[in-house]
């Protein structure tokens, strides 16, 4: 017969909370991609989901990126209610700003289209990559009680000169 692990309610909790928060960080990063390319060539997605999805993208992206900045271990000590607004608020300023260069990338290169996706997704990579690097700087440099953040050599490659 199988050793079976009894989970007490809290734990349980704990981890749907976690799973929770991990999905919708996922799915938030689908959404940031997927507009990366949408945002400076919007007939691709017409063209394979046969509508607009812009205002799921912008929904899901938003917020998704707030659960992730919700979740971040230098936020813990803060009450919830502002957590949410931190993560909220900088899920909305890191969307739009991301708009304003799809956005500006469109002007720039208005007769390449193929050039144009290829921008706009490579662009969207390099803010989320610089996003994440900001996040990991921040959480490993707070200290709080009780959180350890794990080093990770890839950032922590951004401190070498």
């Amino acid at each position: 017969m199988a050793d079976v692990t009894v989970l007490s309610e809290e734990e349980q909790w704990r981890l749907l909370v976690e799973n929770f928060c991990l999905a919708a960080i996922f799915q938030g990063r689908l959404a940031y991609c997927l507009m990366s390319i949408h945002a400076v060539n919007p007939s691709i997605m017409n063209y394979c989901f046969g509508t607009d999805l812009y205002p799921y993208l912008w929904a899901n992206m938003v917020y998704g990126i707030a659960v992730m900045i919700y979740c971040r271990p230098c936020l813990r000590p803060i009450a919830p209610f502002n957590r949410m607004v931190f993560g909220l608020l900088g899920s909305l300023m890191f969307n739009h700003s991301s708009m304003i260069c799809f956005n500006w990338l469109s002007h720039i290169i208005p007769d390449n289209i193929y050039f144009l996706t290829f921008m706009g997704f490579i662009s969207g990579r390099i803010m989320m990559v610089h996003l994440l690097a900001f996040l990991y700087h921040v959480d490993t440099r707070t200290n709080v009680p009780g959180v350890t953040v794990v080093r990770d050599s890839t950032f922590e490659a951004m401190y070498s000169r």
